[in-house]
């Protein structure tokens, strides 16, 4: 039977810095992670399905998530391990994302004690995820580390090369709550532009319901209404303003009411 361990090829940092560094996330190695797993080697020469076949150091905790994974190419394990990090470190960088540390200073001990230490575990997760890897060599070829993308995002125009900076910006110029902000985020596409427009629209829905809902309490009206009247009215008027359509209503159904009743 065919040593299988025989099939792999074990990488070579290119500089000495990177010697014994976990690949995946810039740790200290302590183990080799096999690419494919060594159980699936025959299953992969087998079926003909595109495999690496390399031994790659990794850090104790990235080694053993890995061993969830099935996949044959190095990029692909990549990607598992950063998504299985983050998911796991959730809460620390969300901490991270959403507070600094000079924020802290009116909290009690114990509540800043502990947004100290997930400012700190989300900061090296975040530096974890984001590591980049490094060039190898493998049977005398030269690999580059292209399998983690460079971070850019924008912010109406304005860019950034990491999340948290384009968090803190955002949140800043565009008065945006930072936890609201992250949520909107992630539900419109991870675009900060579709994520402020929601938020300045909901807003904008908040202040328009509240101006009718006040206006039908004062003149002793349906609120619905009043709120289905002021749409009719800007719906046919595209320049009217919320404050003139509600003039336009009472003009129109509550003074000459109120003047019928004052006459009698």
């Amino acid at each position: 039977m065919l040593n299988n361990r025989e099939l792999y090829s074990r990488v070579m940092a290119m500089e000495s810095r990177h010697f014994n560094v976990c690949f995946y996330c810039g740790c200290i190695a302590t183990e080799y992670d096999f690419i494919p797993p060594l159980k699936l080697a025959e299953f992969y020469i087998r079926t003909g399905e595109e495999a690496d076949f390399y031994e790659i150091p990794a850090c104790n905790e990235c080694f053993n998530l890995l061993k969830e994974d099935k996949s044959g190419l190095l990029g692909q394990r990549v990607d598992f391990v950063k998504s299985k990090l983050a998911k796991k470190y959730e809460k620390a960088l969300r901490v991270y994302h959403l507070w600094h540390k000079d924020e802290l200073d009116d909290f009690d001990h114990n509540f800043k004690k502990s947004l100290n230490a997930g400012i700190e575990l989300g900061t090296e997760t975040y530096e974890r995820i984001k590591f980049k890897g490094f060039e190898f060599e493998v049977d005398g070829q030269k690999r580059h580390s292209n399998f983690v993308q460079t971070e850019k995002l924008s912010v109406f125009g304005e860019t950034f090369d990491n999340f948290r900076d384009a968090l803190d910006y955002a949140s800043k110029s565009y008065r945006v709550p930072k936890a609201k902000l992250k949520e909107l985020f992630a539900k419109h596409n991870n675009s900060f532009d579709k994520a402020i427009t929601a938020f300045q629209q909901e807003m904008e829905q908040r202040l328009f319901e509240k101006k009718c809902r006040e206006f039908a309490k004062a003149n002793k009206q349906n609120s619905n209404f009043i709120i289905r009247t002021v749409k009719l009215y800007m719906k046919n008027e595209k320049d009217l303003t919320v404050d003139e359509a509600l003039e336009k209503i009472y003009k129109n159904y509550i003074a000459p009411v109120t003047h019928s009743f004052s006459e009698l």
